[in-house]
């Protein structure tokens, strides 16, 4: 209690579901799912054993890092355009 968040200001329950397994690079994974969301967990399991059932995923890491995302708000489209374009 108290502890991986700051300014607790209470609990919350949350369903939590399990969808699986997903062969991803030839191991089995178990997809834990928090959702309200009727049905949802349901249908990922469909499209985890639809995957499997056809071979799997592979994956690949394409690029990795971290950023930010600063929000700029300009007064029109004309000059976000050239923000954009004198940035990049």
């Amino acid at each position: 209690m108290g502890v991986c968040c700051e300014n607790v200001i209470g609990y919350m329950p949350l369903p939590v579901g399990i969808a699986g397994p997903l062969l991803l690079d030839g191991k089995n994974y178990y997809i834990p799912m928090a959702t309200t969301e009727g049905c949802l967990v349901a249908s990922t399991n469909r499209g985890c054993r639809a995957i499997s059932l056809s071979g799997g995923v592979k994956s690949n890491v394409t690029g990795d890092g971290m950023t930010r995302g600063p929000v700029v708000r300009l007064p029109s489209v004309q000059q976000a355009v050239y923000v954009v374009f004198k940035i990049i």
